[in-house]
């Protein structure tokens, strides 16, 4: 879970609803959100919403009853400050070193140490004027981060500049952000995704791998400040946050890849979701013929009959603590079943735990699959053998986040 405070500003435009998504998708994710708003700003949206997302009271006066210092007492309450949207007047009143509301007598006793963020949203013309650009790169010389806006089609009818952001890529900035000057996190190796063995350099042997599992949780580390290196395979999923990120498609590249990472790297943990290949093909027979692989040309498909000839592949997550340079890494192991066995089940667990000496195994079964292909239902087990229930792919991210903060 994030556990930032974000002092989060708005002001009067029609983007305004736009804010309680961030806010929103904030707070979901751990953060403790307090809103200072101005006057105009609630007549697009009111005390209510934002209380009700915050679970704060909606502060607009810096002469309220109780919250004479509240200038000061935000400014050092929060992780990081943002105004979105920003209007022009706002910008402008910002750069004049106006103090006339609570909202700029914050922004003038800002500690510049900590990231403040603008998002302008206003009409084209309003965004061009030259009042407005010198106030943003006033601003953005003092220190604080001037977002884009998009191109669009704006509330008054017109279409060009000015349009708020997208409210992800607002609240991207906001994490990476924050996360850039958090506290030291650990160094953390995600590898995921499905190998896939070429025959023909058309067909190939694969799995069912999508990587979702490991992008969300890579997702989720990266974002509350640790060090996050991915290994995954070409065909899965991105995760949206920007990582040192190292692809492969075959068993060895996989191999020679993550043992290449290991040794030159100094990680704190690996968390080993890759779905590799238990054996590789080597050969094809047909027609009395034996042809070595992957094939120079396509496959003729007339052959009525194939044997494919599999080698078994050494299990990886066995060597990583021997290969790495840190010999003391912690190992989190993953094992998919395919039956409704508990015991069976329980004696795969135990097995990757005894065969490469795991701290935590993440056990899902492919019955818990849904249609879409997300995996669901996992079980996080620890040496002796105390299990963690995650109903989803989020809460499964999250208690990894716990793990390495509390565990490792």
């Amino acid at each position: 879970m994030l556990n930032y405070n974000i002092l989060f500003k708005i002001t009067g435009s029609i983007a305004v609803y736009k804010s309680a998504i961030i806010i929103s998708k904030l707070v979901q994710a751990g953060c403790k959100v307090k809103v200072v708003a101005t006057e105009s700003a609630l007549k697009f949206a009111g005390n209510a919403t934002f209380e009700g997302l915050t679970g704060n009271k909606v502060l607009t006066d810096s002469f309220a009853e109780g919250e004479m210092m509240s200038h000061i007492n935000l400014v050092k309450w929060a992780d990081l400050v943002i105004v979105a949207p920003a209007t022009a007047n706002t910008i402008n009143k910002l750069a004049s070193g106006a103090g006339d509301s609570l909202l700029t007598s914050l922004f003038l006793a800002h500690d510049w140490t900590k990231p403040y963020l603008i998002a302008p949203a206003m009409n084209t013309n309003m965004f061009k004027h030259p009042a407005t650009q010198e106030a943003m790169n006033k601003l953005a010389s003092w220190g604080a981060t001037i977002l884009p806006t998009d191109i669009g089609y704006l509330a008054c009818g017109d279409v060009g500049e000015g349009k708020l952001l997208d409210t992800d890529l607002i609240y991207e900035k906001i994490i990476s952000s924050i996360t850039s000057i958090s506290k030291s996190g650990k160094n953390v190796l995600i590898t995921y995704g499905g190998t896939s063995e070429s025959l023909d350099g058309v067909r190939t042997i694969t799995n069912i791998s999508t990587g979702k599992t490991g992008a969300a949780i890579a997702e989720q580390l990266a974002a509350c400040g640790h060090k996050v290196s991915v290994l995954r395979s070409k065909s899965s999923l991105v995760s949206k946050l920007k990582n040192d990120e190292v692809t492969y498609g075959t068993f060895d590249e996989y191999k020679k890849e993550i043992f290449k990472l290991l040794s030159e790297q100094d990680f704190d943990a690996v968390i080993h979701l890759a779905a590799l290949s238990d054996y590789t093909p080597t050969k094809l027979e047909y027609d009395d013929q034996v042809s070595r692989l992957p094939l120079k040309s396509k496959l003729n498909s007339e052959i009525d009959t194939i044997k494919v000839v599999l080698k078994k592949n050494p299990k990886i997550i066995s060597q990583l603590k021997s290969v790495s340079k840190n010999k003391e890494i912690k190992v989190i192991g993953f094992k998919l079943t395919n039956n409704r066995n508990e015991p069976e089940n329980l004696k795969a667990v135990n097995k990757l735990f005894s065969e490469a000496d795991c701290v935590y195994v993440v056990h899902n079964d492919l019955v818990s699959r849904t249609t879409t292909n997300e995996q669901t239902y996992f079980t996080v087990y620890d040496k002796l053998m105390n299990r963690k229930e995650c109903t989803t792919v989020v809460e499964l991210a999250k208690e990894m986040e716990i793990i390495l903060e509390n565990n490792l």
